[in-house]
């Protein structure tokens, strides 16, 4: 497909395609989590035939991974994020702790069944009209590899900002969030319902989760940390020696609670509005 053996049937007795149609990965964006490694990327698929077997569920698209260094491999089943107009944008996601050093991810189509007589419309004329039958995890097709540099981000004796904070769904809250400080580990967030599975949806967004629930939680935070001093805190408070560390760290000590906010996550608003920008001017050029 698109000059690469990623397709079958294969191989053809020259140098040309074995399918004249387009199977491949775009724009993969890595995120590094407190718990987590989530890949955002495109899929783009010409071929009709291949994507009639994906609707009818005689085929399935899976992420296969490995990793050099903890040895650990497996299938991840993509999770649909957004359709666009050439291709739609998926979302997997990989515990840290199974990852460290380089991970290899390969975007594949398998045979979700037996299919006794498999033909590609597109497929090389070497093969004439033939058919195949195919087994249930045949690869299908092979959409590209890239290779990641895992991030451990999780240092229990300096941990991540994610890590200082939990959300948590409140039914009998109205609306916004409210924060408990109560927990020497970690405060807690709570969401409104309704919001809470808004906030949930938008996994595949964590700029947009920053902006709109982490900037409000964070500054709060960071106000009652101002107002009760660290004698009023639950003594070895975890969250509180991790944000200080972060503050200093900044050299924002004396800035105002918003701007040590801004300083924290990087300035959240404004990457969550290039996030979107970027988003824009993509959808633009698929439909060009």
């Amino acid at each position: 497909m698109a000059r690469t053996r990623g397709s079958y049937p294969h191989p053809v007795l020259d140098d040309s395609d074995d399918v004249a149609s387009v199977f491949r990965l775009l724009n993969p964006r890595m995120n590094s989590l407190v718990e987590s490694m989530d890949l955002e990327f495109e899929a783009e698929l010409t071929d009709e035939d291949l994507n009639g077997h994906l609707q009818a569920g005689t085929a399935e698209l899976v992420m296969r991974w490995k990793c050099a260094e903890t040895f650990g491999l497996g299938f991840l089943k993509p999770k649909l994020i957004q359709s666009l107009e050439r291709s739609k944008r998926y979302l997997v996601s990989l515990p840290q702790e199974d990852l460290d050093g380089r991970v290899e991810f390969q975007l594949q189509i398998l045979a979700a069944t037996d299919i006794p007589f498999y033909r590609l419309g597109k497929q090389n004329r070497d093969y004439a009209d033939a058919t195949f039958r195919v087994r249930e995890g045949s690869v299908l097709g092979v959409g590209g590899i890239i290779n990641v540099q895992a991030r451990k981000l999780y240092d229990p004796m300096q941990p991540p900002l994610e890590a200082c904070f939990v959300f948590q769904d409140a039914p009998d809250l109205p609306s916004g969030i409210e924060l408990d400080f109560g927990s020497p580990e970690h405060v807690v967030v709570w969401i409104a319902s309704e919001s809470f599975q808004d906030f949930v949806a938008l996994g595949g967004r964590p700029d947009f989760q920053v902006a709109s629930v982490m900037v409000p939680a964070l500054m709060g935070t960071l106000e009652y940390m101002k107002e009760v001093g660290e004698n009023g805190l639950v003594e070895g408070t975890a969250w509180h020696l991790s944000l200080s560390q972060r503050i200093k760290d900044l050299g924002a000590e004396d800035k105002s609670v918003l701007e040590q906010t801004q300083a924290i996550l990087e300035d959240p608003v404004g990457r969550a509005i290039r996030k979107e920008t970027e988003d824009i001017d993509l959808d633009q050029e698929d439909q060009a």
